[in-house]
This record gives C-alpha cells, structure tokens and sequence, in this order.
C-alpha cells in the first residue's frame, strides 16, 4: 500500500492550518507597524514639542503674559509625552510578540515542506525500484511474472544496475535525513 499519500495529506493539512494563522498574524502585524509608527512619530512631536517649550519658556522667563501662555504648552507637552511613550512601547511589545509567533509559523510550515519533499522524494524512488523489480522480475520469469519470450541479458544488467542506483540514492537520502 502507498502509505505516502496518506503521510502526505497530514503534512498539507498541517501546513493549511498554520498557513491560516500565519495569514492573522500577518494582517495583525500590519497593523500593530502602522499603530506603532503612529505612535512613534506622535511621540517624537511631543518630544520636539516639550524641547521647544522648555526653550521658550528660558526666552520668556520674566515676562509673565508670554511666560503664562507657554507654561499652559508645556504643561500639556509634559503630559502627553509620557502618554505616547507608554503607549508607544506597548505596541512595540505587542509587535515583537507577534513578530515571535508568525517567526515560529513560517520556521514549522518550512520544515513541513521540507517533510513533504523528501517524503515525495522516497515516494517516488520506491516506485521506481517496484517499477525496476517487477521489469527484472519478468525478465527473469517469476512466478509472480510473465515470462518474455525472447529476454534480454543486456537490458537485466541494465535494469539491475539502475535498481542499484535507486537503492544507493535512497540510503543517500535517508542519510542526509540522519544529519
């Protein structure tokens, strides 16, 4: 029996599955770049903001009419500040966490198409060398095959020979699997 097929179809499934959370992750990660350079850039207008009050204020200070109008500024810039920066880290957090998962999504769905490669890889020496046995075997006039009339020597060595390449490029395979 091709018990391939089967192996085959849990791999797809599996990489189907991670395939629809990846594609979450993915709109989700969009989403939490564009908040967090929203935040970012309000952040660092905030931080220009407050510079420049602290500046007018030192230009000001003795003038109480002009000094009253950018405290009320600086004062606003004070608090909102921290307020971006908060929130500004929050979402940053919240992306490097997202960013960790669908890491991890996209690191199993490739070794999921690795499995499945060398999976179809197998399959297909291990119908080739059915292929290549029961052409030596109605070569040879098994029980289990029809005799040819007329066999052909040169085209059994032939045939043995790449039933042998088939066998050492399968041990070849299962060996770099090992490493």
């Amino acid at each position: 029996m091709d018990n391939y097929k089967e192996f085959i179809g849990r791999l797809d499934a599996a990489s189907a599955k991670l395939m629809v959370r990846r594609n979450g992750l993915d709109k989700t990660f969009e989403i939490l770049t564009l908040l967090f350079r929203q935040n970012n850039t309000g952040l660092q207008l905030w931080e220009d903001r407050l510079s420049r009050c602290a500046g007018l204020l030192a230009d000001f200070a003795g003038r109480p009419e002009r000094e009253a109008a950018v405290m009320e500024l600086h004062e606003i810039a004070l608090k909102m500040e921290p307020l971006f920066r908060n929130r500004t880290q929050r979402v940053g957090n919240r992306l490097a966490v997202v960013r960790t998962r669908r890491d991890e999504i996209n690191k199993s769905l490739a070794g999921l198409e690795k499995s499945k490669m060398k999976l179809t890889s197998s399959r297909m020496l291990t119908q080739e060398r059915e292929n290549l046995s029961r052409a030596i075997g109605e070569l040879a006039g098994t029980a289990d095959a029809a005799a040819v009339a007329t066999p052909d020597p040169s085209l059994r060595n032939d045939l043995q020979d790449a039933r042998h390449a088939i066998i050492l490029a399968e041990a070849l395979l299962e060996a770099k699997r090992e490493q």
